[in-house]
């Protein structure tokens, strides 16, 4: 569970250590009871705390990156996964752990683990399967924030956010001074300045904005808030998608 979460076996072994550490500081369950006395915390199951063990490095991944996104790259291991969505992906789909378990460990309900794990599934069919956003849906959030950027108003900002949001940049916004970040307030504090000088657009026919450096910002948001924000500038890039006002 752990490689197929991280991806590298030493940090693979050091995340199952610290979760055998952290198991052993609960006690050996009531059946393990010898005598009176009170009945031991049995702790969380430990596909749990593995879970949460994981899911902290990934995130701590994410707000480490600085190296520029490139959507199409060829890579081995599923690209633009959240870390949430990963964990869903990787711990339910391949190794049946319940979605009410995961639930406690995104601190979500089950019904949005459910739909976090859909939205994996998507994208590890590939782009060309992903369910075509909703138009008003994506309208209104792509209209709230340009509202709140514009008013200054950061919480507002957030509130729109996923708490595991990811903002990613390929070269040509990264040489513009977009940076990657991950995780509601960082995303909010990179989108701000520059969603407040933007303009929308239509990006596929679907809802986006252009800022400086002519860099152009692709939401989202599949269900309510918004998950990812893709930020294009490299010619390349852009000259892929049809660009309307």
């Amino acid at each position: 569970m752990a490689l197929g979460l991280l991806g590298s076996a030493p940090e693979a072994e050091r995340a199952v250590r610290t979760t055998e550490r952290a198991l052993a500081s609960y006690g050996p369950g009531p059946r393990a009871r010898r005598g009176p006395g009170p009945v031991p915390d049995p702790g969380p199951p430990p596909e749990a705390v593995l879970a949460r063990i994981c899911l902290g490095r990934l995130r701590a991944r994410e707000a480490r990156r600085t190296d520029p996104w490139d959507p199409w790259a060829d890579a081995p291991d599923v690209p633009g996964l959240t870390p949430a969505e990963r964990l869903v992906l990787v711990l339910h789909d391949l190794h049946g752990v319940p979605y009410e378990t995961l639930a406690t460990v995104l601190e979500r309900a089950p019904a949005a683990v459910r739909q976090i794990g859909a939205r994996a599934r998507a994208r590890a069919r590939g782009a060309e399967e992903m369910p075509a956003p909703d138009p008003v849906r994506l309208r209104a959030a792509v209209d709230a924030v340009l509202t709140a950027a514009r008013e200054g108003d950061t919480a507002a900002l957030r509130a729109l956010l996923d708490p595991d949001a990811v903002l990613r940049a390929d070269r040509g916004a990264a040489r513009g001074g977009v940076r990657p970040a991950h995780g509601a307030p960082a995303v909010a504090r990179v989108l701000a300045p520059r969603a407040a000088a933007a303009r929308p657009v239509l990006v596929d026919g679907a809802p986006a904005l252009v800022a400086a450096p002519d860099a152009v910002y692709v939401f989202t948001a599949p269900a309510g808030p918004i998950t990812s924000i893709d930020v294009l500038a490299d010619p390349p890039h852009v000259s892929r998608h049809a660009i309307t006002t």
